[in-house]
């Protein structure tokens, strides 16, 4: 049984009706654990000051459910197998358990 105490997962969503609106375009990748953010803006240089145009970010899970036509898609059977189950496991053994869930205002 696992039984790390705090677990970090990132999820990237699919575009709701206002960004598919706004023909708005993706600026992040998933792959395997890493979370890369893909800054388009922002030139090599800019006013003299370097920025980074990419960062990555890694966490214990990161999903791509952003389009399910993807080789890569993360459906919600997988996030509950890989997060869930261990939780509702511990929670029924008598263990506290919590699940927190933040997303982005609108989502």
């Amino acid at each position: 049984m696992n039984m790390a105490s705090v677990k970090v997962a990132v999820r990237v969503r699919p575009f709701n009706q206002r960004e598919i609106d706004l023909n708005s375009s993706c600026i992040v990748e998933v792959e395997d654990k890493k979370t890369r953010l893909i800054n388009h803006k922002v030139n090599t240089i800019e006013g003299g000051e370097n920025r980074e145009r990419i960062k990555d970010f890694t966490f214990d899970y990161s999903y791509w459910s952003h389009r399910d036509s993807d080789r890569h898609f993360a459906p919600q059977e997988q996030i509950y197998e890989d997060l869930g189950t261990d939780v509702v496991s511990n929670a029924l053994q008598g263990y506290n358990a919590c699940v927190f869930a933040y997303g982005q205002t609108g989502s």
